[in-house]
């Protein structure tokens, strides 16, 4: 688990390196896949802006509808993009990269990250006294 500041873009390239993005967004083109790679944003912004975040993976038809936590698939854009013209859409295995292209897509997923974790919203714990608490539980 790693910590970032929504207001410190370069916190979450820390928390989450380019190495680790190039790793996730290859296993991520792969066709055969049945999980993806990418970070889970694991807590809200707190006063400080501080959240916690953690590398993860999740299957293809996993979904989260709770929003106990927010997963960000790590993919770069010419992996899944279908080519004009072609049957299938996305590549079966990472293609070569122009200078720079890695780049590119590593600074936009960053950005798509920055934006999660700013509008992440996620449900109040649970506590003491808490009304979803009372009642008939069965037994």
């Amino acid at each position: 688990m790693a910590e970032a500041n929504i207001d410190d873009r370069s916190s979450f390239e820390r928390a989450y390196e380019r190495h680790a993005f190039e790793q996730d967004a290859a296993a991520n083109a792969r066709s055969d896949t049945t999980t993806v790679h990418g970070v889970t944003i694991l807590s809200a912004a707190d006063a400080g802006g501080r959240i916690e975040l953690s590398r993860s993976t999740r299957h293809v038809g996993e979904g989260n509808p709770e929003g106990d936590t927010v997963f960000v698939a790590a993919f770069r854009v010419h992996d899944s993009a279908a080519e004009p013209a072609a049957p299938y859409s996305g590549s079966v295995e990472p293609a070569g990269e122009a200078p720079g292209e890695a780049a590119d897509d590593y600074r936009s997923f960053i950005d798509q990250l920055v934006e999660a974790a700013k509008g992440a919203r996620f449900k109040p714990d649970i506590g003491r006294g808490e009304e979803r608490l009372t009642g008939f539980h069965g037994g």
